[in-house]
């Protein structure tokens, strides 16, 4: 309990869906673009913090 999540995801169909299934087992979860990432790319990260199990 406790620990820390990060995943590169990409935008698109399901990513609704999986976003809330992670969000079920952590006390935060936040979604964080890179700086280095094209404006247009539809990759970013989940990041969890506070796993509930």
């Amino acid at each position: 309990p406790g620990g820390s999540f990060v995943v590169k995801v990409f935008q698109g169909e399901g990513y609704e869906e999986y976003r809330r299934q992670v969000q079920g087992h952590f006390k935060v979860l936040k979604s964080r673009k890179p700086q280095a990432s094209r404006p247009r790319s539809p990759e970013l990260y989940l990041v969890g913090e506070g796993f509930r199990g």
